[in-house]
């Protein structure tokens, strides 16, 4: 698939998302996770059961449907040119704290090998404001997290 398709898929809407917003969002938040825990170029395991976890607490799912899920986000991840969908995808349906939610899972995740990398911690910036979260909340969920 050339670049251009690429793009262009990556940018259309998906049917799963206008089937299912829920699922969607779902998706997207799973995505999210993968980049951080990839930011650092480092895949330690820790990182993915975080992952299986964040997903098991955040979306009440078993731990068979949060492989599942993890599973149908990690090609998205594999093969995305960019994150607008899915941010738009969680844009559109989270309020102002469940998107902290969603940044605090990814801080957890971040945080899952005792360590924030330069990576991870500049990539959770820029997703905090394409989620159009203050500055306030993205420190406010970097110390919850840490503080655990």
């Amino acid at each position: 698939m050339n670049l251009f398709n690429q793009l262009k898929t990556a940018l259309a809407p998906t049917e799963t998302a206008e089937r299912d917003p829920e699922h969607a969002q779902r998706i997207a938040a799973a995505v999210l996770m993968l980049e951080i825990a990839h930011a650092d170029h480092v895949h330690a395991d820790v990182e993915y059961q975080t992952i299986r976890t964040e997903l098991e607490n955040g979306f009440a799912l078993d731990a068979a449907g949060a492989d599942e899920l993890l599973e149908a986000a990690r090609p998205q991840s594999d093969d995305n040119v960019s994150l607008y969908t899915y941010l738009k995808t969680l844009n559109s349906g989270l309020n102002a704290t469940e998107k902290r939610e969603v940044i605090e899972m990814l801080w957890r995740v971040a945080y899952a090998d005792r360590e924030i990398a330069a990576d991870e911690e500049a990539l959770l910036r820029r997703l905090a404001d394409m989620l159009y979260l203050p500055h306030s909340e993205f420190i406010r969920a970097k110390l919850a997290v840490l503080g655990d």
